[in-house]
Formats: C-alpha cells, sequence, structure tokens
C-alpha cells in the first residue's frame, strides 16, 4: 500500500505530468499530440506518461505505430 502511495505522489509531483493529466481528462489522446499540446519532445512526454502508467493514472493501447493514453477511471 504504501508503495502504490509512494507512486502515485511522484507522478503527481510534477508539473507536466499535471498537465498531461488536464489534457487526458478531456479525451484519449496520442503520445504525439500530448507532445504538440504541451510543447515537450516526444520522448520526454512518453517518459512522464510511463510514470503516470506505472501510478495506476493512465493506460494506454496502440493503434499502428502510434500509443494513445486516456486516464485510468473515474477516481484520476
Amino acid at each position: 500500500m504504501f508503495e502504490q502511495f509512494s507512486r502515485i505522489t511522484k507522478a503527481l509531483g510534477s508539473a507536466n505530468r499535471l498537465q498531461l493529466l488536464e489534457l487526458l481528462a478531456q479525451g484519449e489522446r496520442s503520445v504525439e499530440t500530448l507532445a504538440r499540446l504541451t510543447g515537450m519532445s516526444v520522448a520526454n512526454t512518453s517518459r512522464h506518461l510511463q510514470q503516470l502508467r506505472i501510478a495506476g493514472m493512465v493506460h494506454s493501447r496502440k493503434e499502428g505505430l502510434y500509443v494513445h493514453y486516456q486516464i485510468s477511471g473515474g477516481g484520476v
């Protein structure tokens, strides 16, 4: 339980990750779209999204060459 709390607080400890969560609250988006909207590189965006996924706050699906993310549930 404490490890999960640690993962969540780490995920919420970044302004960039909070911005990504805000954008994903509006609907599913690809990594490339999120990178464009935030002004971050695709690689940096992907790393932030991986942290959110590890914390269980988002989940992803692959469509061809693109990975799409969305919020994991209403509690997030």
